[in-house]
């Protein structure tokens, strides 16, 4: 009976256990747990008001807050996962497909293979032969446009891993009767000696003569790992032998086994399933060097702009693209531009000068793989070639013209929001999205001055105030000047470029030749202003500024301002801004401070010699100069006549 009862006790507390843990780790957090991979929009814990449980709102927020954050919420999704996978091979993205031997792979690259991921872009092959060609006919003019301009626009196709390891695709019937983009594309490139490189089969003699010791992309992975690094190479060489100019090279240090760190990237695919337990990889070797770009006096560092899909990510992660170039910016998909060291920063490709940019690049790659070729460019090549070829003027005149007969669309007017009032702003945002989406289908028909099988001879009336932007930004002392500027006329330097080179076209004075306003001062909150806006683009950069400025009583931007310039000055001290051009500068200001200092005193020594003051007022009257004007100039000749035979020194006054 005794027993019975301890029993009793023992299971009774471990029911109270399993059915208040939940509860506990809920609100304490007991358990670190591994965070789930993937994008999650965050419930946020509702609010209890009568209006909010009146109409249910409060209990459908809840619910969806519940949901995500009841206590071992990512333990129970990752065994429900693991069940999935474990006794059916499921999984619950639909974008990624579990292939044989503990391989996974996107949904686009099993199609491909077994060709059938021209139907989800085209609905025939004839659409899917015409959309091919146009885009290729584009690419070919935009880069003839470019060409005027000394730049070069040019494809890179990354290898695709479902032609590279089709032994490890799941099992199904290959449709013959349809194109791959890959080769029809590289086809029409031969065509038109259009500049390219296609990876894929490279890879896969790489593959064949078994070469490198490591493998070319992970079994669990998206994207390649180490082998990066000989596609890299390889664009490299590519780019400067088109401009028949020399980049940098590739320096690959001893191979060595990859970190945890580089692993986990390796393993993108197997991440965002969220399993329990990883996948066997025994016999997978993931190696990985140090990567330096050797250059010298006869190497040029180009500005670079790469548009396309996420494998450039990786090859920067092994490749060390500040060394290779001067600056480079990575439009993902055509949507995001990613900038910065390591592409840290980003923003909008609608918040950037289109124009400008272009300009700015030496090369322009549009960087891909085979099976993204479906999709053409996501808009990048049609945009580009209207905004090199057109004024705004003319594209916003057929874009005003399309939004009319927008509104006179039934078919279209049924898609927009019933509570969209006809003069909403958002109603206007939508009739201009689309008109986009029209005019970039088929720029040829609504611009006849780009039609034809002709580069197109037409330009924006813009570039040449482009161009001498690009040469401003390559002239160091002039930028200097020029950021000062922004602190003194409280303008961006976007705005103090474009007013820089409407000076230089229209022969007015420039500001670069205001050295007044050059000062370490001026430069110094320049960049301060500079680093306030790079540290609002990092949303950690901005919790943690908004910690500190409630832990010590400041305001947001007071703490932003001093942790702006805290970097600032960490960046001064350890060299990495060089400063010492200014130490010459204010020694020059000093000393012309000092001289004048010089001539003031001398000016009134002579105001009290009557003899003086009679020979100024004679020399003025026949110089035709005021009284001042002559007595100044008298005395900066004594001042000068004393520097010039040392009877006073410059240089210890």
């Amino acid at each position: 009976m005794k027993k019975k009862t301890i029993y009793d006790i023992v299971l009774f507390a471990l029911l109270g256990i399993l059915a208040f843990l939940p509860m506990a780790q809920e609100h304490l957090h007991l358990f670190d747990l591994k965070h789930l991979v993937g994008v999650m929009v965050e419930a946020k814990k509702p609010e209890l008001t009568k209006e909010s449980y009146v109409s249910c709102q409060y209990q459908q927020q809840m619910e969806a807050y519940a949901a995500q954050n009841f206590g071992f919420h990512e333990s129970i999704i990752r065994l429900y996962n693991q069940y999935l996978y474990d006794f059916y091979r499921k999984t619950y993205n639909e974008e990624i497909v579990p292939g044989r031997d503990g391989w996974f792979y996107y949904q686009q690259n099993v199609n491909d293979y077994y060709g059938t991921e021209m139907y989800r872009w085209q609905s025939t092959v004839e659409e899917a032969k015409a959309t091919y060609d146009r885009e290729a006919r584009l690419m070919w003019k935009l880069r003839g446009v470019l060409h005027d301009y000394d730049k070069e626009f040019l494809v890179f196709m990354a290898p695709e891993k479902g032609f590279l390891y089709p032994e490890h695709l799941p099992k199904r019937q290959i449709d013959t009767t349809t194109i791959n983009a890959r080769l029809y594309y590289s086809k029409k490139f031969d065509e038109y000696d259009f500049p390219y490189i296609e990876m894929t089969k490279w890879f896969q003699g790489i593959k064949e003569a078994d070469t490198v010791p490591y493998i070319l992309i992970p079994q669990s992975g998206a994207h390649w790992s180490f082998s990066s690094v000989i596609a890299a190479d390889s664009l490299f060489r590519f780019m400067g032998s088109l401009k028949n100019e020399k980049l940098g090279t590739l320096k690959v240090g001893p191979l060595r086994e990859s970190s945890e760190q580089t692993k986990n990237g390796d393993y993108d695919l197997e991440n965002t399933l969220n399993l329990w337990r990883t996948v066997s990889h025994k016999g997978e070797k993931l190696l990985d060097a140090e990567v330096t770009v050797i250059s010298d006096s006869t190497t040029v560092k180009p500005n670079v702009l790469f548009i396309g899909n996420s494998y450039l990510f990786r090859m920067n992660y092994f490749v060390p693209f500040e060394d290779m170039f001067s600056y480079s910016d990575y439009w993902f998909y055509n949507s995001t531009a990613y900038y910065g060291k390591d592409y840290a920063l980003k923003k909008s490709v609608g918040e950037i000068d289109f124009l400008q940019r272009l300009m700015d690049a030496d090369y322009v790659v549009w960087f891909t793989t085979g099976n993204q070729m479906y999709k053409v460019s996501y808009g990048f090549v049609e945009r580009a070639l209207m905004t090199l070829c057109l004024s705004d003027d003319r594209v916003n005149g057929v874009r005003e013209q399309l939004m009319d007969s927008l509104r006179c669309d039934s078919a279209f007017m049924s898609t927009i929001d019933t509570l969209t009032e006809p003069k909403d702003l958002e109603f206007r945002r939508q009739l201009w999205q689309q008109s986009n989406i029209i005019i970039n289908r088929n720029p040829e028909y609504y611009f006849p001055e780009l039609a034809g099988d002709s580069i197109p001879t037409i330009r924006n009336p813009k570039i040449p105030e482009c161009l001498i932007i690009k040469d401003i930004k390559k002239d160091a002392d002039w930028i200097i000047n020029l950021q000062c500027q922004t602190i003194i006329r409280n303008a961006s330097l976007d705005n103090i470029l474009k007013m820089e080179a409407q000076n230089v076209l229209n022969g007015r004075p420039l500001m670069r030749d205001e050295h007044d306003v050059v000062s370490k001062e001026n430069y110094v909150n320049s960049l301060v202003a500079e680093m306030k806006q790079e540290l609002m683009q990092k949303p950690a950069s901005v919790q943690s500024i908004k910690d500190k400025a409630a832990a010590k009583g400041r305001t947001f931007e007071e703490q932003l301002e001093g942790d702006a310039r805290w970097v600032i000055n960490d960046k001064i001290n350890r060299g990495v801004i060089d400063l010492s051009s200014f130490a010459e500068e204010e020694q020059k200001r000093n000393l012309q401070k000092t001289i004048d200092e010089w001539v003031r005193d001398m000016e009134q020594e002579l105001l009290g010699k009557p003899a003086s003051v009679q020979s100024i007022k004679e020399k003025a009257a026949a110089k035709g100069r005021t009284f001042e004007e002559q007595l100044h100039a008298d005395a900066q000749w004594i001042i000068n006549d004393k520097i010039s035979r040392g009877v006073i020194s410059v240089e210890n006054p």
